[in-house]
């Protein structure tokens, strides 16, 4: 090598352990043929070399995992020569963690910058081992974020679609699952000054990007594959990769659902949502309505209905009351039962209340006409008995068909703008949880859906109400509920 090419080389080398882009652009790039920079790539490397925690949502194929690899290698060349590293690589299952380690591994042998660097595990396939000296060792671990427990901390940890299974999608319960083990056990694994990363696709609005409180922790970034520039024109995140035309062409392959969630980055789950937020917050949600309180008396001969939807321990239960005017019914009153007991069958104590005792307080405050409400699992049944529910209370049972029935009455009540609701953030992400398979998806604020069958059981009041009154019974559709573990819908 001539004095002239060692000037050059060493130049190199001295920008790329300053510029991570620069590193990627000039020494990465030679273990990947054809490989593509841009600004995109730019800006993410600038990114991740910046902030010691990211948290970056992108498109599929968007220099993701790659730019992972890129990473890592740019640790093992610069700091791995004078320093042991434990680097910890994350992802949906401990197979396809592995996979990763064993792109890196290729990328290594591949690139010349990297032919003195000493193998330590070359038969080995799903982990890794390098040193420089011998005397520094760079560590690669695999670990699937359902099968990790704690162990000794590392020094980077890189988490890659911890919630994008390809062999099988996730259920809610499994993301929260996975959300607890990512704060409570992921997080607490780094050292102190460590670096941790995300990338990922977003499943549902209950995934860990929307968390506020792992948002504060993280600098979060958000990178869909189409985008719009300056004059509002769609324009591809990454154009010397990929053509606007490339990207769309795409929805006829992998379909509108997937691809709104995996190239748009709109949440899986949010794109099955039975009713879509904005649209409910232009057509029917209305600010100048007001929460009565209580203690406030609401005296009208109009038609007041209202649905309450008794949650399991775990989630809140919902009652929501309706004033049935001019052909539109408008939300008067909502309230949500958090950790309060059934009923204790005792005055109604405003300190203290209980649910049936407070809804019997609404009742006379109110003047409520019926309340429909979830008898599926019976919470209530010991209240009957007792006589603590007035006959102002009719119990629904929900089969499938039933959902199936007051949730397109529902629809057909939004779509006719014939109701009004409060202007309530919490309210609507409780609406919009339920999916068009009627299954409710816990969001990371804790929304269910009771806010959504709380207000279809009311609406059966609005819809159908001289048959309700007549034939209450038969609203009653006997069977097993579906809430049940083993009956979430096919297809969900």
């Amino acid at each position: 090598m001539g004095n002239d090419e060692l000037k050059k080389r060493v130049e190199l080398l001295s920008n790329a352990k300053k510029s991570f882009f620069c590193f990627t652009r000039d020494i990465f790039s030679k273990s990947m043929p054809n490989f593509v920079c841009g600004r995109y790539v730019e800006e993410t490397c600038n990114y991740l070399f910046k902030y010691d925690r990211t948290m970056r949502i992108a498109a599929r194929s968007h220099f993701k995992s790659v730019s992972f690899y890129a990473f890592v290698m740019y640790l093992i060349m610069f700091r791995g020569m004078t320093e042991d590293l434990d680097i910890r690589y994350f992802s949906c299952n401990e197979r396809m963690a592995g996979e990763h380690i064993q792109k890196i591994k290729t990328c290594i042998r591949k690139n010349p910058f990297f032919d003195e660097l000493i193998d330590l595990k070359l038969t080995a396939e799903n982990v890794a081992s390098f040193t420089w000296n011998r005397k520094n060792i760079i560590n690669i671990r695999p670990h699937g974020v359902l099968s990790f427990t704690r162990g000794t901390k590392a020094d980077i940890i890189l988490c890659d679609d911890l919630l994008s299974d390809p062999s099988d999608l996730l259920y809610p319960t499994v993301i929260l699952k996975i959300n607890d083990i990512f704060r409570s056990v992921i997080l607490e694994s780094l050292r102190p000054g460590g670096e941790i990363h995300v990338i990922g696709s977003p499943i549902s609005l209950a995934d860990i990007y929307y968390i506020p409180e792992v948002q504060k922790e993280f600098h979060a970034s958000f990178y869909p594959a189409i985008i719009k520039d300056k004059d509002g024109n769609e324009v591809p995140q990454w154009p010397e990769f990929y053509t606007l035309e490339q990207i769309k062409s795409k929805v006829s392959v992998m379909g509108e659902k997937i691809f709104a969630a995996e190239m748009m980055l709109e949440p899986y789950y949010s794109t099955e949502s039975y009713f879509n937020k904005e649209q409910l917050r232009k057509d029917i949600v209305n600010p100048q309505l007001r929460n009565l309180k209580l203690t406030e008396n609401f005296f009208t001969t109009d038609l007041v209905v209202a649905g309450y939807d008794v949650g399991k321990e775990k989630n809140p239960a919902e009652f929501q009351v309706f004033q049935i005017k001019n052909g539109k019914a408008i939300m008067i009153h909502r309230k949500e039962f958090k950790k309060i007991p059934y009923y204790t069958g005792k005055p109604y104590d405003p300190l203290h209340p209980s649910q049936v005792e407070y809804i019997r307080e609404a009742i006379m405050k109110f003047c409520i006409d019926k309340i429909f409400y979830d008898a599926t699992r019976g919470e209530l049944e010991g209240a009957r008995e007792c006589g603590y529910l007035t006959p102002h209370f009719i119990p629904v049972i929900f089969t499938y068909k039933m959902k199936s029935q007051i949730a397109t009455d529902f629809g057909k009540v939004v779509i006719n703008k014939q109701i009004e609701i409060l202007d309530d953030e919490e309210m609507l992400n409780s609406i919009c949880s339920v999916t068009n398979d009627f299954v409710s998806v816990t969001s990371s604020t804790g929304a269910h859906g009771d806010a959504f069958w709380a207000c279809a059981m009311a609406l059966i009041g609005f819809n159908a109400f001289d048959a309700s009154s007549k034939q209450g019974s038969e609203i009653r559709l006997g069977g097993k509920s579906i809430f049940e573990e083993d009956k979430i819908p096919k297809g969900f």
